[in-house]
């Protein structure tokens, strides 16, 4: 299989999902409580995130796979 560098989508998708899952943890971590309000947006860029990742990680795949 052929190296596909990874796609604008894939690293932006796997940024923000990491970056807000981080901070979702430490808040919990350190005991802070956060707004519903913060948590529900938190959440909403990670379920954006996530099939951004898979469909870009699929479509490189394809083009590793094919050449």
């Amino acid at each position: 299989m052929n190296d596909v560098k990874p796609t604008k989508p894939w690293i932006i998708s796997l940024l923000s999902g990491s970056i807000c899952s981080v901070i979702i943890i430490l808040m919990r971590l350190a005991g802070i409580e956060m707004n519903d309000w913060v948590k529900r947006i938190l959440g909403v860029i990670i379920l954006i995130s996530l099939p951004v990742m898979v469909y870009s990680s699929i479509k490189m795949y394809k083009k590793a796979k094919n050449g």
